[in-house]
């Protein structure tokens, strides 16, 4: 019978793969600062996320027998990568904030650790710090699964110039915290209008005629709980634990798939990925059968629109501006002659930029 190892033994083998993966790491490392060199001297951004992207799913491709989880993967590289840009180039991202908000988290998520983040008080503010060069990138939601479009955010597309590098998909969990971390001390909570818009159905079973004050922010909801006993927030975990808020409830969301979309925006065109996205705005003369009309060209082309959204132009009673997300890359040639069809019927039209399409729910 085989002796199995002692747990001294198994952390020894612990030990020298860690020594391995550390010298790995290191080389890795010195390699990523010639590729900044070369980035440098051609004058590109450290930031790819087209090859963070393919890296990533070659990565989680191979680890189909191992023990550790796509998501967890995808982490650990997130962190490799943000390491990895930062020996290149200082990368500065604007998010709305403060720290702890989901913007946060999805921007820690996806851009790791190793960045300079500037939080801002609104969505407009994220906008204008990239157009102005105030910070090189910025996160901001673009929609949410339960509560639909962030019309903030849609609008800015018409009034600035920058373009979308990338897309996050993340999972929102709403919890409930406070001082006490009791149910019975409540006579208030804290929350930004669309957390608590996605957890009615708790508010109305166990807090019925608790008074509901509206923030600009979850985080903000958080640290104004912070500061009243009897006042709870609708918050994240991250940002319960940086006010020292005891977790009431968790999960009080009343859908499971509650999923949260959001945009990285800058400056620079992406090149194609395996899987890319297109974004585009423009607006039509108004007449019959025009959006019809407009859409056609991607029908006979064989571009799959995922998405279609209108916004009020605010510019003269039922004018409107139309957002559309496709499958494909600008440069594609069934996009490219949609496109070329669209702009002979828009009255305008922006090419908001191709990203790559996000694989995993972080």
């Amino acid at each position: 019978m085989t002796k199995k190892p002692t747990l001294k033994e198994l952390r020894n083998k612990i030990d020298s793969i860690d020594r391995e993966l550390l010298k790995l790491l290191a080389v890795r490392m010195e390699i990523s600062k010639e590729i900044g060199s070369a980035k440098k001297a051609r004058g590109v951004s450290a930031y790819q996320p087209e090859r963070e992207e393919e890296i990533i799913a070659k990565m989680t491709a191979s680890n189909r027998k191992s023990a550790l989880s796509d998501i967890a993967l995808r982490r650990i590289y997130a962190e490799i990568m943000s390491a990895s840009r930062a020996l290149q180039e200082a990368i500065s991202v604007g998010f709305l904030g403060p720290e702890g908000t989901f913007s946060h988290i999805a921007t820690i998520r996806h851009f790791g650790h190793s960045i300079n983040l500037i939080p801002r008080r609104d969505i407009p503010e994220v906008f204008i710090g990239v157009e102005k060069g105030v910070f090189d990138f910025g996160v901001v939601p673009v929609e949410n699964s339960m509560e639909g479009t962030v019309n903030a955010t849609l609008d800015m597309f018409r009034h600035t110039n920058v373009k979308i590098n990338a897309e996050i998909l993340l999972k929102v969990v709403h919890n409930l915290a406070s001082l006490t971390g009791r149910r019975e001390d409540v006579r208030m909570i804290y929350s930004h209008p669309q957390p608590a818009a996605q957890c009615r159905a708790y508010l109305n079973t166990h807090f019925p005629d608790v008074k509901l004050i509206e923030t600009q922010s979850s985080a903000i909801a958080a640290e104004k709980a912070a500061s009243n006993k009897e006042s709870a927030a609708i918050a994240s975990e991250y940002a319960a634990k940086q006010y020292d808020l005891k977790i009431i409830d968790r999960h009080i969301e009343d859908s499971t798939n509650n999923i949260t979309r959001f945009f990285v925006i800058g400056h620079h065109l992406n090149k194609r990925s395996s899987r890319s996205k297109t974004s585009v705005l423009f607006s039509l003369k108004d007449r019959p059968g025009a959006l019809y009309n407009a859409l056609r060209p991607f029908s006979k082309n064989g571009v799959n629109l995922t998405k279609i959204e209108s916004r009020p132009t605010r510019e003269k009673a039922w004018d409107y501006v139309f957002f559309i997300d496709m499958d494909g890359h600008v440069d594609d040639d069934p996009i490219k002659e949609s496109l070329e069809e669209l702009n002979s019927k828009a009255r305008f039209i922006k090419a908001l930029g191709s990203y790559p399409a996000c694989r995993e729910i972080l």
